[in-house]
Parts: structure tokens; C-alpha cells; sequence
């Protein structure tokens, strides 16, 4: 449905309005109803609509979130229903917070969901493990249209994990098949690391042609993989007749080899989405942790990076900051001249944050370059500051700033 506003040309072209997909848990439960009931509808703003997409699985706002700690009691993970104020000081966190970070993300645009059968796998026989809880989640928010992606495990870390051998396309199969009795749902897109496979070079592509053929997943996408193997995987899939739709791989503002080494381009070329599954670097992207304040402002008062490397890259710091404050004069300018045209109108603009911070500088540096950055998500602080990556972009030049003082920093040169 097309969404008319006429007082700018910079809005997107539509409001989404998805439709719903019923979880096979409360599909007996939605027969029972009236047939004759509305569908509930949630709708939001694809602020990307118009992205030129590299193949036909459309990512809107070219934003997703991770599941990587989901169900890890390593990672602040407790099973229950409450919390003493010492845990919630040291950042732990509960099912039910999951589950309201995960409502308000899907609610407002940012749908792509990034898991894994090895998130969490520790607690997967108390239905704890990341899957299960996305499932729970997708459960108790049927209206939702998540598109989940999930990927099979290394199968040697598997293995040391006490999760078996598995080899041939039917091990990778039946890998998915379990992934979507955990997840009580199919998924959108299915990837494979490229670790060595029993069976390789073609139990892989095999494997991934027999799910989609059997209607596991709707995509196939690999982790991991550099250009050559990754359009060697390309090929494959070409000749079993279908498409490979993403590759998974590091990529930030501070380890931007993906970039360099071309393979962003790659995949471009290729027709690939490229995912960057550590936009934010463990944090330190995020320009939190300087010589000022080495703890990040974390509980605890843990120092997780070396002086020196603080130093060395207090230039990307200093930039940072400096980016900061211009996209916020920049956006608050922006609103108010949006403001003077909408005075007269009964029309209103979708709400755009304007208090930008440096971790959605990094995140949406990550955009720019052409990638979907998927940061880990376990509270609702973390998923209102992804949401605030929505509706603004940087400049050009704010760009060549970022990658100029990261140059310096790679190099131990002050700006």
C-alpha cells in the first residue's frame, strides 16, 4: 500500500502492511476462530524501499539483529522469571526481556533476524537455546512477519559439542529440519559457514538445493566465505537451478578487510547480499572505550582493550565524535525545515532520532559500505538504539571522515 505524502520527496514510497504467517504452534488455535475475523496488521516504515537490491530477497532498512547471546548464561542469559538488582546492574537478562526487544524491533522495521542452532545450544534440552526462544517469540507475536535466517553450525565444533558427526546433504537437511521444529516455523534464508564439510564440494550446495526444494527455507546463503569460494558456491547453486542470496562475514568501522579486500564488491558483482555479522566489533567500533574511559562505562570497571590499542586508534575517537555532533545539527536542521513544511498539513512525518549516538554512527558507516549490519540484540536499550538507525544515513563526506581517520589509525598516525 502506497502511503501519500506530499510534502517531501524524501520520504519512502510506502508504509509496509505484511502479512501474517502462522506459526505452526498456534495454527490449530488460529483455526478455531472465526474464519470470517479481520487479519491483524502491523505496519511500519521501510525507510530502504527503494534500495537497489543485489537479488530479489528484499532486507527492509537494510538492518537486522543477532541472537548470538540468546539462551548463553556465559553471555548474562538466566533462565526464571526475575532478576535481583545486582543482576540487572551487571547487565543480566531474561527470556521476557527478549521478547520485548524482539516485539519492538519487528514492529517498527527492523525484521531480519540473524540466528544460529549453536546460539545457546548449552540450554537446548530446557527449549532455552536462541531458536526456541525465537520461536516463543514469534509465537506470542503472531502479527509480526519476521524473516529469520538461520545457520548450520560448524559441523567440527559440533561435533567436539557432543552434537555428532554429520555428513552429505542429508546431514545438512535434517540440521535445518531441526532448526524449524525449535523455531516451530520454516525460514527465510538458510546459510553454511565455510568450514570443511564430510562430503565437499558437493554435499553443500547439494544439501542446501534438497531444503529448498522441500520448502525448509525461501534463500541459501553462505558465512564466511571469500570471493573466489564464494562464486565458486554461486556456480553450483546456479546449476542445481537455484541462487546463492548472501554472505555472512566480519565487517566494521574498525576491521574493514571485507572492504578492502574487495569482497564487498564481490558480492555486489555477484549478485550477493553482503551481511556484516560483527558491525559494532565486539563494541570497541563503537568508539565507547578510549584512554579516558578504557571501561566503556560498563558495570564491573573491566578494561577489555589495551592502553596502546586505545591510543592507536584515538584518531577514529576523536572523528567520531566529531561526525556525531555534525549528523545531529545536520538532522535537527532537517527536522525543522520538515516541521515549517508540515504546518499547514494534516499529514504527519514518521518520527526520525535526532540524539544520534556513536554506536549508530558505526552502525549505519556499515550501510553505506553496502552492507546489512546485524548487531547482537539481548535488551531493550540495545534494540531502541538500533531502531534509532532508522530514517538518516551519513553524507558522502561524513563517510570519507570515518575511513580517513580509521587509515590513520591502522597506520599509528595522529590527525
Amino acid at each position: 500500500k502506497v502511503a501519500d505524502f506530499d510534502y517531501t520527496d524524501d520520504l519512502p514510497d510506502f508504509t509496509s502492511k505484511r502479512p501474517v504467517r502462522t506459526p505452526k504452534k498456534v495454527e490449530k488455535k488460529k483455526k478455531e476462530k472465526d474464519d470470517s475475523a479481520p487479519d491483524d496488521e502491523i505496519s511500519f516504515f521501510d525507510y530502504q524501499s527503494d534500495y537497489d537490491d543485489e537479488n530479489d530477497f528484499h532486507i527492509p532498512n537494510r538492518m537486522g539483529f543477532g541472537t548470538g547471546a540468546w539462551g548463553e548464561p556465559k553471555l548474562g542469559f538466566k533462565e526464571g522469571k526475575k532478576l535481583k538488582k545486582k543482576e540487572i546492574k551487571t547487565g543480566r537478562y531474561l527470556a521476557g526481556d527478549l521478547q520485548i526487544s524482539y516485539n519492538s524491533l519487528v514492529e517498527n522495521g527492523v525484521t531480519f533476524i540473524d540466528t544460529s542452532e549453536s546460539h545457546g545450544r548449552s540450554l537446548t534440552k530446557k527449549n532455552l537455546s536462541a531458536e526456541h526462544i525465537l520461536g516463543q517469540c514469534y509465537e506470542e507475536n503472531a502479527q509480526a512477519e519476521p524473516l529469520i535466517t538461520s545457520t548450520f553450525a560448524n559441523p567440527w565444533l559440533h561435533l567436539l559439542d557432543g552434537g555428532g558427526l554429520r555428513y552429505g546433504r542429508r546431514g545438512l537437511v535434517k540440521a535445518l529440519e531441526d532448526s524449524c521444529d525449535r523455531l516451530g516455523a520454516g525460514v527465510e534464508l538458510y546459510q553454511v559457514p565455510a568450514a570443511l564439510y564430510l562430503g565437499f564440494p558437493n554435499a553443500l550446495p547439494d544439501g542446501l538445493s534438497q531444503c529448498l526444494d522441500k520448502g525448509l527455507c525461501n534463500y541459501v546463503g553462505v558465512t564466511n566465505m571469500g570471493a573466489l569460494r564464494m562464486k565458486s558456491m554461486a556456480r553450483k547453486m546456479d546449476k542445481r537451478g537455484a541462487s546463492l542470496t548472501s554472505n555472512s562475514f566480519a565487517f566494521s568501522l574498525t576491521n574493514r578487510k571485507a572492504w578492502k579486500s574487495g569482497l564487498i564488491k564481490a558480492c555486489k558483482d555477484q549478485g550477493v547480499i553482503p551481511i556484516a555479522h560483527t558491525p559494532l566489533d565486539g563494541g570497541f567500533a563503537t568508539c565507547a572505550y578510549t584512554m579516558t574511559n578504557p571501561s566503556g562505562g560498563r558495570p564491573g570497571g573491566k578494561f577489555p582493550y589495551a592502553q596502546k590499542k586505545l591510543e592507536k586508534w584515538q584518531p577514529l575517537t576523536s572523528t567520531m565524535e566529531a561526525v556525531q555532533s555534525r549528523v545531529k545539527t545536520r538532522l535537527e536542521k532537517e527536522g525543522r525545515e520538515q516541521q515549517q513544511m508540515m504546518k499547514d498539513s494534516r499529514a504527519q512525518p514518521p518520527q526520525i532520532n535526532k540524539d544520534v549516538t556513536t554506536t549508530q554512527i558505526a552502525l549505519n558507516y556499515v550501510i553505506a559500505k553496502g552492507c546489512v549490519p546485524i548487531p547482537g540484540v539481548k535488551t531493550v536499550a540495545q534494540a531502541e538504539e538500533v531502531l534509532g538507525c532508522l530514517g538518516w544515513g551519513l553524507t558522502d563526506e561524513e563517510v570519507r571522515m570515518l575511513d580517513s581517520a580509521a587509515d590513520a589509525a591502522e597506520k599509528g598516525l595522529s590527525i
